[in-house]
């Protein structure tokens, strides 16, 4: 197909919704909607128009499949009115509201957010067979008011405060702010072991007689190969020394999500961060010479996978082959690892024994696809 010589970002929009790039559902929305504005309004919002930019480089290779690089294309200008964004509308915005005697959230739509804030929940507010462990409700979407709810208590609180500024400047009002300003004056920074810079030295606060002792002779900084020994050892790292970057999350994250689109860049960090082995584990396709449409495509995301791992050298086993071979391996041939395996999953159940002891793993990465489905 020819290549098409854009002149604005509004025909790139029209180039993304053509079956050239493949987004996923809550993408293709945004970028519907992003046509409709710039088509019928002539106006988007600096928000808007930042979002579109950062969607750019996450299609970067759908696009370069095509011929263009993301530098021309976030090069081109709009067409269209871009006006700045308000603060409400691109910030989270945290309040109390005496009418219905609630604690609120606001916060722009955000895909990643809304995934991690509920299972954050689930940590927060732990279930038994009596209900809430700690009796206490958590954040409830109030769809009409188009807001997160809850009634007044510490463990909201200390979730709004705890996940929103992950994903959004955050701005408390009111009585909330009140409160806020009155524990921050009084809260300790660290309550776990983590990995800080402090005037220019790396070093690790609330640490212990055992940690100190394995982290004797290590030399800290900010490499991902430093932020992976630290996640190995349940060490926490301070955002600072993170500071958006990608690979330094990963490393840093004992437990992390990849969508199957950047299975090439985690491969590349894993060989970097000196793993060679990877262990197959829960919601990895058996072969079958008759397969569902569901179980085909989830085939296809793991032949994706597997593809990329022997491209990168790096060994697939399964989870029984590794840790359940002969003591004497006189009937089948030991099988042995250059260094900690890594555990790859297809679904996003851990279990803790997946964790520890003899089956322990250096990291464990859960591979989501985020790709749209075609309904016919």
């Amino acid at each position: 197909m020819q290549k098409i010589e854009f002149t604005s970002k509004e025909q790139v929009i029209y180039f993304m919704l053509t079956t050239s790039i493949s987004l996923s559902h809550y993408d293709y929305k945004f970028i519907s909607n992003m046509q409709s504005l710039t088509h019928d309004k002539k106006q988007i919002t600096s928000g808007q128009a930042e979002l579109f930019d950062k969607l750019l480089h996450k299609y970067r290779k759908q696009f370069a499949t095509n011929g263009y690089t993301v530098d021309e294309l976030e090069s081109l200008t709009w067409k269209c009115i871009v006006v700045q964004s308000l603060p409400k509308y691109t910030n989270a915005n945290v309040n109390w509201d005496d009418s219905v005697n609630k604690m609120t959230i606001r916060v722009p739509f955000k895909k990643d957010f809304i995934s991690q804030f509920k299972k954050e929940m689930s940590a927060f507010f732990p279930i038994d067979d009596y209900g809430p462990l700690d009796n206490s409700q958590p954040w409830v979407w109030n769809s009409e008011r188009k807001r997160y709810e809850a009634d007044p208590c510490t463990s909201s609180l200390k979730l709004a405060y705890t996940i929103l500024p992950k994903y959004f400047t955050t701005e408390y009002h009111n009585e909330i702010k009140d409160i806020i300003e009155q524990l921050e004056s009084k809260t300790v920074q660290y309550k776990d072991p983590t990995l800080v810079l402090v005037d220019g030295q790396y070093t690790v606060v609330k640490s212990n007689a055992i940690l100190d002792e394995l982290l004797a002779d290590v030399t800290f900084d900010n490499s991902a190969k430093c932020l992976y020994r630290m996640s190995k050892l349940g060490i926490k790292v301070d955002k600072a020394i993170i500071n958006d970057d990608p690979k330094l999350e990963f490393a840093a994250n004992y437990i992390t999500e990849v969508d199957v689109d950047a299975i090439d860049d985690c491969c590349e960090w894993l060989v970097e961060l000196g793993v060679s082995d990877l262990v197959l584990g829960r919601g990895t396709p058996e072969w079958r010479s008759h397969a569902s449409k569901d179980e085909a495509n989830r085939i296809g995301v793991f032949t994706e996978c597997s593809e990329a791992f022997s491209k990168h050298s790096l060994n697939m086993h399964k989870s029984t082959d590794l840790f359940n071979q002969p003591e004497d391996g006189y009937f089948k041939q030991k099988i042995t690892v250059k260094s900690l395996p890594v555990l790859m999953q297809f679904n996003s159940i851990v279990e803790p024994e997946q964790c520890h002891g003899d089956n322990q793993n250096g990291k464990i990465i859960i591979i989501t696809n985020g790709r749209s489905i075609n309904i016919k």
